[in-house]
């Protein structure tokens, strides 16, 4: 037998602790209730991302025009997809800043999750859907989904580190850590080789761009902030 100790309430066996002063009975409800609770937390930053994805991938070939930029910024193929891309990585932001980082994990998953299975289980049904859908090697594509993934992973590390009074310092932390992992992840894995292609001056150029975008949309965040507020034991942070 081991010393002796005092005796603590979850050391009682009958009643349950939670039952023991007027406490819930447990109920095929109440087992329920957290995934439905969880479920009902993920559908609108899911719909937002499968959104915000899907608006990238159908403008990922609509150039920009940029003439009177130098001639290795014209060479980098910025595109509106370029544009959309700092939303999503917003997003998550706000999924995290809500919800925390264990949640901003889920919408993620779940998207590339359901945007893979719609690219997987019949593509020709995407070119019924919509007409004039981008042409993309399955390696740009896989090098997209695997970027964003890691970008954004490294991202809710961040914002969740970098949390504080300072309204700026998540989303700007982890912006800056989501446009450059996003960049030193794709464009090699999706350009090296090619020709007439430096995918150095591209990663370069959309890491600025991103992240330049992402600074302009600190104003938004700020506008969001009240209807996005941590829910309790994020010290309203």
């Amino acid at each position: 037998m081991g010393p002796y100790r005092l005796r603590r309430g979850s050391d009682a066996v009958w009643p349950p602790k939670g039952r023991a002063y007027g406490g819930e009975i447990e109920t095929p409800w109440l087992r329920a209730k957290g995934p439905l609770q969880m479920a009902v937390r993920l559908l609108l930053p899911v719909t937002l991302l499968i959104t915000l994805l899907g608006a990238a991938y159908l403008y990922i070939d609509d150039f920009l025009a940029l003439p009177g930029a130098p001639t290795f910024v014209q060479n980098a193929w910025l595109a509106t997809s370029d544009l959309v891309l700092p939303m999503a990585f917003y997003a998550i932001h706000l999924t995290n800043r809500r919800y925390g980082a264990g949640h901003a994990f889920a919408p993620l998953l779940a998207a590339l999750a359901i945007l893979g299975l719609v690219a997987l289980i019949n593509p020709a049904d995407v070119d019924n859907w919509i007409n004039n859908t981008p042409v993309l090697t399955v390696g740009s594509m896989v090098a997209f989904g695997a970027a964003f993934l890691f970008a954004n992973v490294i991202a809710i590390i961040f914002f969740d580190g970098a949390r504080g009074p300072r309204r700026w310092t998540a989303p700007l932390a982890a912006s800056f850590a989501a446009s450059l992992s996003f960049s030193v992840v794709y464009y090699p894995a999706a350009f090296a080789g090619t020709r007439n292609i430096v995918w150095t001056d591209c990663a370069l150029v959309h890491f600025c761009a991103f992240f330049a975008e992402s600074v302009a949309l600190l104003l938004p965040y700020y506008l969001l902030r009240p209807a996005m507020r941590p829910l309790p034991g994020m010290n309203g942070y």
